[in-house]
């Protein structure tokens, strides 16, 4: 995987399915992602937070030479976005 920030949307639902668990996440936690062979990468969440519907500011590609995740969903009830950034730990 190259660098830069891969960034995966999903929806909120009140039924615990897809990113209906999003806000639960910590910073310090863990996430896994497995690539198709099955090789996991591991990163480490280090922000979360709230953010107008139309501000995509944590699209942004400029990481610095890291590899991060962006996980977006909504906020059902405030019309906002849930926002969670990790990067990787090497």
């Amino acid at each position: 995987m190259k660098f830069g920030n891969m960034c995966v949307a999903g929806h909120n639902y009140n039924s615990y399915k897809f990113f209906s668990k999003l806000k639960e996440l910590k910073i310090g936690d863990s996430i896994n992602i497995y690539d198709l062979s099955g090789k996991k990468v591991k990163y480490t969440v280090y922000d979360s937070y709230e953010t107008d519907y139309d501000n995509l500011n944590c699209l942004n590609q400029d990481t610095n030479g890291k590899r991060e995740i962006t996980l977006i969903t909504c906020n059902n009830i405030k019309n906002k976005r849930r926002v969670v950034k990790a990067s990787e730990i090497i």
